[in-house]
């Protein structure tokens, strides 16, 4: 009789010890969870402050493409432009050499 009423105590104080481990069990999945949260939530603002920075980013890139574009243009347009002025330039010279030439030959 007292070692089934040894085996009775030892049973109940394993269905207490059950019971205070699923308590804990609970309390750490509870705090897992709350941890789990606070990260996905520390991660969005990461990616937000990201965002709003790469955002900050995009007008200065654009306007500085914008200006290398702009500035490649007209640098275009310009070397175009020296390129009729120096055949103009190269034309009057044959023209004028060959007036000179003329000249010369009725002198």
């Amino acid at each position: 009789k007292a070692k089934l009423h040894d085996m009775e105590m030892e049973r109940d104080m394993d269905r207490k010890k059950i019971e205070e481990l699923m308590e804990e069990n609970m309390s750490l999945e509870m705090a897992q969870k709350q941890s789990m949260d606070e990260s996905l939530h520390l991660g969005w603002e990461l990616e937000q402050i990201n965002r709003s920075s790469e955002i900050c980013e995009v007008p200065q890139k654009s306007l500085g493409h914008e200006v290398n574009e702009l500035t490649s243009s007209r640098l275009l347009k310009l070397e175009m432009e020296n390129q009729t002025l120096l055949k103009t330039v190269e034309e009057l010279q044959n023209a004028m050499g060959s007036v000179e030439g003329n000249s010369s030959k009725l002198m």
